[in-house]
Order: structure tokens, then sequence, then C-alpha cells
């Protein structure tokens, strides 16, 4: 009887561990791996009420990737000044300056506000053919 009892517990042990690792593969996947943004556009604008680099900087740049339209958003930020700088490389095929704009001010409350902005163009046309590298030898 015990020994039946054992193994009926071990039985349920195994069963309920091997669940929560199908589980927690089940999880894994679901996670979907970003597709790499290739910008081509980019957005530079002044921001006022940042109080640090590390807190509203990283809160904005985990805003503007969530679009998966954002390449890669840096910061020129000196502390005490009411206006600093944020550049933005993005898509313009996945999102829209608005877009951008309205994320980053709807963000804690309305606690950014943006102010003059300028967009470039940052894409590369590469058009080199086998051709033009042999011509230029």
């Amino acid at each position: 009887m015990k020994i039946l009892l054992t193994f009926f517990i071990f039985s349920i042990l195994l069963f309920a561990c091997n669940q929560k690792s199908n589980e927690k593969i089940a999880l894994k996947n679901e996670r979907a791996i970003p597709e790499k943004v290739i910008a081509n556009k980019m957005l530079t604008f002044e921001i006022e009420g940042m109080t640090c680099v590390m807190g509203c900087g990283g809160s904005i740049k985990k805003e503007l990737a969530a679009t998966n339209a954002v390449e890669k958003c840096e910061f020129e930020f000196e502390e005490g000044r009411a206006k600093n700088i944020v550049k933005v490389s993005y898509d313009q095929n996945k999102t829209t300056v608005k877009e951008l704009i309205n994320i980053v001010t709807k963000m804690n409350d309305n606690q950014f506000k943006v102010g003059s902005t300028e967009e470039n163009d940052i894409s590369v046309n590469i058009k080199t053919t086998i051709s033009d590298v042999h011509s230029a030898s």
C-alpha cells in the first residue's frame, strides 16, 4: 500500500512539473521578437518636463520602441535646463511625426511638452552594381 501511495504521489508531482514546463515554453513562444527597424527619417525636437535622462529618457525610449517603428532615440540632456533635445530615428512607413509626438506628450499625465521640431531624411540609397565596382578599379 505504501509503495502504491508513493508511486501515486510521485506521478502527480511529475505530471505537475511537466505541466509548468510546458506553460513556460508556451509563454516564451508568445513573446514576439521585435522586427529590426531601418530608419529613414530623423525627428529632432525640444522637450520640456524631463528631470533625468535615465528615468524620463528610459520611459520615452520604451514607449517609442513599442511602436516598432523607432530604431534609435537619443537625448541631449542637461540637468536643470528647461528644454532638452530628443533625436528619434524612425521608419516613416510605419509611423508619423504626429504619432510620435502624441506618444511623448500623453506620457505620465502629460508631463512632457514638445517644442520646435525638425525632420530630416536619413535614408541611404545604394545603387552600386558590379560594373560600377569594376570601373572604379
